[in-house]
């Protein structure tokens, strides 16, 4: 089986980070009392073996000016036994707030999770540790690639045609903040359940998940307009709007993971739409012709970001679900909503 998202080791890696400003009675229970624990600092010498560093911590705690980690976002996944951690947040003294980055392995001890490795690191610029700039955000990835396209490594083979998706959750921040942080991570598990049920159902393959998003993968462009409509019917009546966007065209491929033009231009078209949109190329356009119950809207000619000219993108117009008491789903936040099976109450 595939590692799962787990809410009970975010859970724990909240509780610990938030415990490590003081809390040592709660700290003591959430980590392992296996001689092998690591614990490893931003200082140079914050390399802390077993129990050591519940001592080392105390001592710290009488040495450090009052302060308190705000969270802004944690990940947690388990597979058998053993599970992990990413968290990010935020060190608050009187004096400044300092960016924390933390990395966690888990284990089950006595039934429940404890931290058997924990890594704290404060990021620093690259240029000061490489003298060099490189590479670091998303957007300068898709950038890269569109001006060394043509200059790919030859150990990448081509896959030949296919039609990519990219689904994204509109203001997925301001959701997250919205719903409170267990609410979202559950959201997002049955979110990203629903996108591999569907996905799987006509045919096609989840490439990967993008936090908010994910990226698609079909031989044929037919069944990825239709899982993109079905997708969209799936979410109508869920706490979020999702923005799709679909491109054909040729695909690279490294281990598990595809790169491309096509794979850029299928992204930055789901960036063009609005929420609850399905917007596809005009390459896909011309490859899906007319399908029997679906409507394409009229052509827009946009610039999307970090491609040269203009292109044309096609709206796929989808009705919303009627419920059986004939009233509309509305498009704005409800209540609650159901999900894959759950109910989830903001």
């Amino acid at each position: 089986m595939p590692p799962t998202r787990s809410l009970e080791i975010e859970s724990v890696a909240r509780r610990a980070l938030q415990a490590y400003a003081g809390d040592f009675e709660s700290l003591r229970n959430l980590m392992s009392s296996d001689p092998n624990l690591r614990v490893l600092g931003f200082d140079r010498d914050e390399w802390w073996k077993g129990s050591a560093v519940f001592g080392v911590r105390e001592t710290q705690r009488s040495e450090q000016p009052e302060f308190h980690v705000r969270m802004t976002e944690v990940e947690g996944f388990e597979d058998g036994e053993f599970g992990w951690a990413t968290a990010f947040s935020t060190i608050i003294t009187p004096d400044a707030e300092t960016e924390l980055r933390t990395s966690m392995v888990l284990r089950i001890e006595a039934g429940v999770w404890r931290v058997i490795q924990w890594h704290n690191s404060c990021p620093v610029p690259n240029q000061q540790v490489f003298g060099v700039e490189i590479t670091t955000s998303l957007n300068d990835l898709v950038t890269s690639i569109l001006r060394d396209g043509d200059q790919m490594p030859g150990t990448r083979a081509t896959e030949g045609t296919m039609t990519l998706v990219f689904t994204d959750i509109v203001d997925s921040t301001a959701m997250a903040e919205d719903v409170g942080d267990a609410q979202w991570a559950e959201l997002i598990v049955r979110h990203e359940k629903m996108i591999r049920s569907i996905t799987t159902s006509h045919g096609g393959t989840v490439v990967k998940f993008l936090g908010d998003g994910s990226m698609l993968a079909f031989e044929s462009a037919r069944a990825a307009v239709r899982a993109a409509v079905e997708l969209q019917q799936a979410f109508a009546d869920a706490p979020l709007s999702v923005r799709i966007g679909i491109h054909t065209g040729e695909v690279q491929r490294t281990g598990d993971d595809l790169f491309g033009l096509t794979v850029n231009k299928a992204a930055r078209v789901a960036a063009a739409g609005g929420a609850d949109e399905v917007l596809i190329s005009s390459t896909t356009r011309d490859l899906i012709g007319s399908m029997e119950g679906l409507e394409i809207g009229a052509v827009r000619t946009v610039a999307l970001k970090g491609l040269s000219d203009t292109h044309q993108i096609v709206p796929i117009h989808w009705e919303r679900p009627v419920p059986e008491n004939g009233i509309p789903r509305s498009p704005t936040l409800p209540a609650a909503t159901t999900l894959g099976g759950g109910r989830i109450d903001r």
